[in-house]
């Protein structure tokens, strides 16, 4: 950032906005989208730490997905039955606002399907007695259906979801600042915020802004800069070289969403595995634990049987924001200023739903 701005600086560039979002990931960027329709003459500005939109919106697995049979009795013990079915409609809901919003063609789309794959006898027994209990229950809430289905798949027992698909986030979140630039949002990229209060933002460097209105949409970093019920998450992926006949194909789930995996063309992207390591992934610093590596490297030879010699040709982290029941954060915490985090890994499906109402509280 700049220290001593010129006066054209002052007057172009750095007057303050109408509405300031600390947060360039699909929660913030969708937030400015929303807001520019509604107020077309207003002054947006986005401001991010990275690069990039590098906390979970270009760092995920590309997954457009509503949840496993697994996740859903899970959550159920949590939660309770009503939550975690309003929960699965909020997703089911978002997922069909990105689509309309951006098109299937920018978001490279595909209804793939998607299959929970299960190891343990034992606990697909009692996801399988509970997939008529599931359908009929959404059917209730979302209008659809026969969402889930039992199936197998290259040997293991699983269950289908046929609503599931997959996207490009990396196009997906590209295609959405393009948007935004053309409407006349500007993004600062690689201008991280040291501290927020009411109107007023201070970034490292020590300069500040103001603006009308601001809104927090920082996700698992949040608590850099509230005080608010979130927890980061740290989750690895990584993707293989290409591997001739990878059988593989579409979107997968094991042990109740914990890990994940899909192929992207011939390669294979898989992730997640912080279970094993949920003390030491709770944190907001990239980087690659070991230990849930090796598990998910064992999970793909032993599991997946992928053939001997693959290799793994890109690896990552990403941080997510968690709330102890799922459910998001969308909070007033000053007289113009709101957050809107804690998305628990699902901001492909409720990014912009999040974003809506959002901007449906941010009222002149």
């Amino acid at each position: 950032m700049i220290q001593f701005p010129s006066y054209w600086e002052r007057e172009e560039w750095l007057n303050p906005p109408d509405l300031l979002i600390v947060g360039g990931g699909i929660v913030g960027a969708s937030i400015a989208l929303f807001y520019k329709n509604k107020y077309p003459g207003h002054n947006v500005v986005i401001t991010d730490k990275g690069f990039t939109p590098e906390g979970a919106s270009t760092r995920n697995a590309g997954f457009a997905c509503i949840g496993s049979v697994s996740e859903h009795l899970a959550d159920i013990q949590i939660s309770g039955e009503d939550t975690v079915l309003k929960r699965i409609e909020r997703r089911w809901t978002g997922l069909q606002l990105l689509r309309e919003t951006l098109g299937e063609h920018a978001l490279e789309y595909r209804n793939t399907g998607g299959f929970e794959i299960f190891t343990d006898h034992e606990k697909f027994i009692q996801c399988r007695e509970n997939i008529g209990l599931m359908n009929e229950l959404l059917k209730r809430q979302m209008g659809i259906e026969g969402i889930y289905s039992e199936k197998t798949y290259c040997g293991y027992p699983a269950i289908f979801n046929r609503v599931e698909g997959a996207v490009n986030s990396g196009r997906m979140m590209r295609i959405l600042h393009d948007i935004l630039a053309k409407a006349g949002v500007r993004t600062w990229w690689n201008s991280e915020v040291k501290s927020v209060k009411s109107n007023r933002v201070v970034f490292n460097d020590g300069f500040e802004m103001h603006a009308d209105k601001i809104v927090l949409a920082v996700n698992g970093f949040i608590p850099r800069l509230a005080k608010l019920p979130v927890k980061p998450a740290r989750g690895y992926v990584f993707v293989t070289k290409p591997i001739p006949n990878l059988p593989w194909t579409g979107t997968f789930h094991y042990d109740e969403g914990y890990v994940y995996f899909r192929n992207i063309g011939n390669r294979l992207l898989l992730g997640g595995g912080r279970n094993i390591a949920k003390e030491e992934e709770t944190t907001d610093v990239f980087g690659i634990n070991p230990a849930v590596k090796k598990y998910l490297i064992h999970f793909a030879d032993h599991v997946l049987n992928l053939p001997k010699g693959w290799v793994i040709d890109i690896e990552w982290s990403g941080i997510m924001g968690m709330t102890g029941n799922k459910e998001p954060i969308i909070k007033q915490l000053e007289p113009e200023l709101w957050a809107a985090v804690g998305l628990s890994g699902m901001g492909v499906a409720i990014g912009m739903q999040v974003a809506k109402e959002v901007v449906d509280s941010l009222e002149f």
